[in-house]
């Protein structure tokens, strides 16, 4: 089975090893790990325009996305109290797609003490984020994987991304 990985390791510098990485304990548990940046992004060249870039760069991922049997997303916050945007497209797009959605967050404190109200609503329902995030993954029959790890490691840490592996094993190798 193959498995997309989204998250926004995908905008770190060592993007490409992070992917290695992850694809490599894909492939202890029996999955084959496909990273973002695995896109042929050659097409890319041929576009002057970066708005045309960005669009194709879309439908790429998407292509990507349809290549693969389930997802597993990197939900740690980006760039803010909040996972990254991108990333919350593909988990809604898998899950649109009916496919298993498994996530892992290295942050452990809920939405609700990382997100500045601002004098608005903060929904408080214990999730890692947003609740039409965690629900995909819910749906799926597991929970968010909510790793204990320092806070200098939070973008590097692979323990909860192999706890979201084995979760994957046990609920679609193992039935």
């Amino acid at each position: 089975m193959k498995v997309y990985l989204a998250g926004p390791d995908v905008f770190f510098p060592n993007a490409m090893e992070i992917g290695e990485a992850k694809k490599q304990i894909c492939a202890q548990y029996g999955f084959e790990g496909v990273f973002p940046l695995e896109a042929d992004f050659s097409v890319l060249f041929d576009l002057e325009d970066p708005a045309e870039q960005g669009h194709k760069s879309f439908d790429l991922m998407v292509e990507l996305m349809d290549s693969c049997d389930l997802v597993i997303v990197n939900l740690t916050p980006f760039r803010g109290p909040s996972m990254d945007v991108g990333t919350a497209v593909e988990v809604g797009y898998m899950y649109g797609c009916s496919k298993p959605v498994f996530g892992y967050t290295n942050v452990r404190a809920d939405y609700k003490e990382r997100v500045n109200p601002d004098g608005f609503i903060v929904e408080s329902f214990g999730l890692v984020d947003n609740l039409m995030v965690e629900g995909p993954i819910y749906r799926t029959g597991v929970v968010v994987v909510r790793a204990d790890v320092s806070p200098d490691d939070i973008y590097t840490s692979l323990e909860g991304f192999t706890e979201c592996v084995r979760q994957a094993t046990d609920l679609l190798l193992h039935q």
